[in-house]
């Protein structure tokens, strides 16, 4: 008898975690864009939560390729779902080989069609399109949004 009691009690404790395991799994995939530094919330996107977020296609002007189409979701919803804590100033957009750029955030704020873009050829990889800002500005295989 006792040991039947002690399977129905690791049976109930197995069930119950694969309950509240499924209950916390948001996004399946691996993070590809995380927010951190001077935020309320971090956040560590999957290409499956960034999809999630409102997605726009617009056209901008690109400094070096002139008028080009871009689909993904503008810098500002993420900031805004991040939320940004008093006195940031800063934002640096990373890339995946090291590179970063810093832009000043009221800049970031200002601009309405800044976004986070789609890779049309890759799932999962980034680009900002920054109209109005210089090519520095437009960071390749986007990884990683830090507020300063």
């Amino acid at each position: 008898m006792k040991h039947n009691r002690s399977i129905v009690i690791i049976i109930t404790l197995l069930s119950m975690a694969a309950i509240l395991l499924s209950a916390c799994a948001t996004d399946t995939g691996p993070v590809t864009l995380t927010v951190n530094g001077m935020v309320n919330k971090e956040l560590q996107l999957t290409d499956q939560a960034l999809h999630k977020l409102p997605v726009v296609t617009l056209t901008l002007e690109h400094p070096k390729n002139g008028p080009t189409e871009y689909t993904g979701v503008r810098l500002n919803d993420i900031l805004n779902e991040a939320g940004i804590k008093d006195g940031a100033a800063t934002v640096t957009l990373s890339a995946s080989d090291g590179f970063s750029s810093d832009i000043d955030l009221a800049t970031i704020q200002a601009c309405t069609d800044c976004l986070v873009s789609f890779d049309p050829e890759t799932a999962g990889v980034y680009n900002a399109a920054m109209p109005g800002q210089s090519s520095k500005a437009w960071v390749k295989q986007l990884t990683g949004i830090s507020v300063k």
